[in-house]
């Protein structure tokens, strides 16, 4: 008999359609795989995989493959310019950012929806506080460029940050009560408090930062600068910053390694990536590559590079889905 730990109870429609999200005994290694029954229809998973990759594309789709397989699936097409994308698994909903816009769907792509209409300026970074019920997103070539958030339904939006020069990407650290966000027209990555007080500036001297995500139970944030084609990380204040990888001289869409005698270490060299994404059970960091259509993967530390996708067009935004989620 399958033993199970339900995750999450999603309602769907009228009546009693429900669906389970939960964790099931793999009776031949006997480790948990996430699963899924329904009694009707739902934003579901496929079962079983280890993870999930969403990502945008300049094709107007949000996509989606098994890390494990060579399967890609459109989940919604004909978006306008969807860049950034936010995952909640536990309500089996995905967000994006659409250029002018905020859209959701359900996981398989149904059931779209728009919560934040079209108006002044582009939406870039998006990031959710599922148990606040708030999302978060960037917006610039507006008047003022600044940091948004609303109920996750789209209602109350209000303005938190103003003034900024060209925000891009946006995480949050909700148990610390702190959101963290790449400012590329600034040069520098800040942090402050989730009701927009306290802005403080966290890594200076950057050239594009863009993408961003936070190890918050490690204290790490890591970034990718599309300008200098490097990944970099640091502890949450900023100290004990690394590179991970940088882009060198015109071995552009090339990833290697040089091994570095000083200081015995080795630096990786990748073209140019935008969006990031970790799965820190697994060990790894994930980024798209948009002008070689890819998205890449490596260990935490910087080793075993290796191709995940390749698609047709720019890859642009990018969510994980684990089974440890």
């Amino acid at each position: 008999m399958v033993k199970k730990s339900i995750l999450a109870i999603v309602l769907i429609g009228i009546g009693c359609v429900v669906f389970f999200l939960g964790y099931q005994k793999d009776p031949k290694t006997s480790q948990e795989i996430l699963s899924e029954e329904s009694s009707g229809v739902g934003a579901r998973l496929p079962r079983p995989y280890d993870v999930l990759i969403y990502w945008t594309n300049r094709s107007g789709r949000i996509r989606r493959i098994r890390s494990d397989s060579s399967d890609i699936e459109n989940l919604v097409t004909d978006v306008c310019s969807p860049i950034g994308i936010a995952l909640d698994i536990s309500g089996g909903q995905m967000y994006w950012t659409s250029g002018c816009k905020i859209q959701r769907a359900n996981l398989d792509g149904s059931n779209v929806e728009e919560l934040v209409p079209s108006n002044r300026g582009i939406k870039e970074g998006i990031a959710l506080d599922i148990d606040g019920n708030k999302m978060y997103w960037t917006v610039w070539n507006a008047t003022p460029n600044k940091i948004q958030r609303a109920n996750l339904d789209g209602s109350d939006i209000e303005d938190i940050i103003t003034n900024l020069k060209s925000p891009r990407g946006i995480a949050l650290d909700v148990p610390s009560g702190k959101m963290y966000w790449a400012d590329l027209g600034a040069s520098k990555i800040q942090r402050a408090n989730l009701d927009g007080s306290d802005v403080e500036d966290i890594i200076t001297d950057l050239l594009g930062p863009n993408g961003i995500d936070l190890d918050s139970d490690g204290n790490k944030i890591y970034w990718a600068d599309e300008f200098s084609g490097k990944i970099q990380s640091a502890n949450l204040d900023g100290s004990h910053r690394k590179t991970l990888f940088v882009r060198y001289g015109k071995l552009i869409g090339t990833a290697i390694s040089i091994p570095l005698d000083i200081l015995g270490v080795k630096i990786y060299y990748a073209n140019s990536p935008i969006g990031i994404a970790l799965d820190i059970s697994g060990g790894k960091i994930y980024w798209t590559i948009p002008h070689k259509y890819k998205i890449q993967r490596a260990n935490l530390d910087g080793s075993n590079i290796e191709d995940v996708v390749t698609d047709s067009i720019l890859t642009i935004g990018i969510a994980l889905a684990t089974a440890s989620q």
